[in-house]
């Protein structure tokens, strides 16, 4: 009990401030869930980046916040017109570190972030300058200034391309950008050099990364591959990965001394520190040498289960970069080629007591160099992510023009062929000249299926044919269709068609949907067939006579269609469609 100087007691006093402070916590608390109070709110960061020496706005620099421990709080990428917000989640004392590719970084002097900031930073607009290195010290790969020349270079490119990975992981952050990419994976025959297999998929997204890779840290311990009974995954570095400590840490840098991919790079190997323990990644970092900007970034795996021949590049990927108009920075083009796991079945024989058995078994997941699947993304258009439709940036495309060609009649031009872009939605007809165009194809190589509706009636295998695109060019191929009577032989099993028989297919259905297993019927004078359905409804039958009237009868439990048909002369192959009823 407390007395003030009048000797009124303040006992019931402080009671009633008490409890008030918890009936305004409690109101507090239920208020949280519908608006956040200023002073709770992280504190915001705004500022510009001028330029000291232009005097004008700088976008596209990379601004880091850091507090006192160097340890980097948040990031942001100025806009067009040189502005950034940057959050610092708490208060405390911070600095801001601006990095723009071609120049040295500006710091700013160190405040305390209680409120939300505006300020002004100019950059001193000291530019980078390459020293002309005339050795590549092999032995060195220590990634810090040091008195040697490749030393300094090393150090320089290194933080050029750090600049601009800073910049593209930003970008993809902000989700200020809307992109339209073509996915794609490609099953490669290593030994023939041949495109087998394709799948595309177009699709949009605003900053999504293109590829997830693991958390570095896990990357350092366990590898970029993972084993487990469904196969082998195969990982590869995503920007975080290339920004983490570790990449630092567990790789050596070293200028390069393989000859550039194009005049005017300057290359930065990085690659393993010591032996790894586990499937690792080397590669290099390629360099404009006039604007000191990141151009892309190649690797290979290191250490896998299985003998490559040298070149040891099979196995590994790349990422394209590219810097937009704005300032921010994206990446056009990526891909990863991984070896295709295989398993074989191991067939156990042993002799108990009542007679030998044979048991089989998998054995291990074991790599092939015989065939690359790769897998990879190109962006077709990079938009600003509001409203707006104007396109900053747009990828050069080519076309493709395919020519269908009759086998049965002097390779004259086929009309009405069905063409398909393999693993796609994408198709066409040839016109009355045997011609089908498909147009804004990203340069690539691509598969093409020619068929007929009766070729694909009788599952007849498609004509396939590659075509590899090149920006602004124009692509050209012939197929030549195989004649519909041997196509139908070869479905049939037969070395040619008996010119008095044809063939009849279809499916059965009951309202919209396949009937497995349906039993249908054929009769004719002299002769009849039966067959079930597959589970899509599917039939073929062949053998069956010409100009004969032909009774077709399909039925499933109590459900029957029926109808009738006779083939023509020269008819090779006849469809149908069957209804079953009640």
């Amino acid at each position: 009990m407390r007395v003030d100087r009048q000797g009124n007691r303040q006992e019931t006093v402080g009671a009633v401030q008490a409890l008030c402070a918890r009936l305004l916590a409690f109101a507090l608390t239920g208020a949280l869930a519908g608006a956040t109070p200023v002073a709770l709110r992280a504190q915001l960061v705004h500022g510009t980046v001028s330029s000291a020496v232009a005097a004008g706005r700088v976008p596209g620099a990379v601004v880091l916040l850091l507090d006192s421990s160097l340890t980097t709080r948040a990031r942001a990428l100025t806009s067009d017109s040189g502005t950034f917000t940057i959050g610092a989640g708490a208060p405390g004392r911070f600095h801001l570190k601006v990095m723009r590719i071609g120049f040295r970084p500006t710091e700013s002097h160190a405040f305390d972030l209680r409120v939300d900031t505006t300020v002004a930073l100019a950059l001193t607009d000291i530019p980078v300058i390459l020293p002309a290195v005339t050795t590549r010290d092999r032995s060195d790969c220590r990634l810090r200034p040091d008195t040697t020349e490749a030393a300094v270079l090393t150090f320089t490119l290194w933080e050029q391309a750090r600049t601009a990975l800073l910049a593209a992981a930003i970008t993809l952050e902000q989700r200020d950008y809307r992109f339209a990419k073509l996915q794609h994976w490609r099953v490669y025959d290593v030994r023939q050099h041949a495109l087998r297999d394709m799948a595309l998929r177009e699709s949009e997204s605003h900053g999504a990364a293109p590829w997830i890779s693991l958390p570095a840290e896990q990357l350092r311990h366990d590898g970029y591959v993972a084993v487990d009974d469904s196969g082998m995954t195969f990982r590869a570095p995503d920007l975080d990965v290339l920004l983490s400590p570790y990449f630092t840490e567990e790789h050596c840098s070293r200028l390069t001394s393989r000859s550039a991919p194009d005049s005017g790079l300057v290359g930065l190997d990085f690659e393993p520190a010591a032996r790894p323990r586990h499937v690792e990644i080397r590669g290099t970092l390629w360099l404009d040498v006039a604007s000191k900007e990141l151009r892309h970034v190649s690797f290979t795996f290191v250490n896998l289960p299985v003998a490559v021949p040298p070149p040891d590049t099979l196995f590994g990927g790349y990422v394209e970069f590219t810097k937009l108009a704005t300032g921010a920075w994206v990446l056009p083009s990526w891909r990863i080629r991984m070896p295709i796991p295989i398993r074989r079945t191991i067939l156990h024989t042993f002799s108990p007591g009542y007679g030998p058995r044979s048991v089989s078994s998998l054995g291990p997941w074991r790599l092939t160099a015989d065939w690359v699947r790769v897998e990879g993304g190109d962006l077709r258009t990079v938009r600003r992510g509001d409203a707006g439709d104007s396109v900053l940036w747009r990828r050069a495309t080519g076309s493709i023009r395919i020519l269908a060609l009759r086998g049965d009649s002097g390779q004259a031009p086929a009309a009405g062929v069905i063409v398909r872009l393999a693993g796609s939605s994408y198709g066409g007809h040839t016109d009355i000249g045997g011609i089908v165009r498909f147009e804004q194809a990203i340069p690539g190589t691509y598969l093409f299926d020619a068929t007929t509706p009766l070729h694909e009636a009788i599952e007849a295998t498609t004509i396939r044919t590659a075509v590899t695109v090149r920006a602004g060019e124009l692509a050209e191929a012939t197929v030549t269709l195989k004649p519909l009577a041997q196509a139908a032989a070869d479905v049939c099993g037969e070395r040619e068609l008996d010119p008095h028989t044809g063939v009849v297919t279809g499916r059965v259905a009951l309202g919209d949907e396949p009937v497995f297993k349906a039993k249908v019927k054929l009769e004719w004078v002299g002769g009849d067939a039966e067959a079930d359905t597959r589970n899509d409804g599917y039939f073929r039958f062949c053998g069956v006579p010409r100009e004969k009237l032909v009774l077709v009868r399909a039925s499933r439990d109590t459900l029957m269609a029926t109808t009738t048909l006779t083939l023509a002369p020269n008819e090779i192959v006849r469809s149908l469609d069957l209804r079953l009823q009640r």
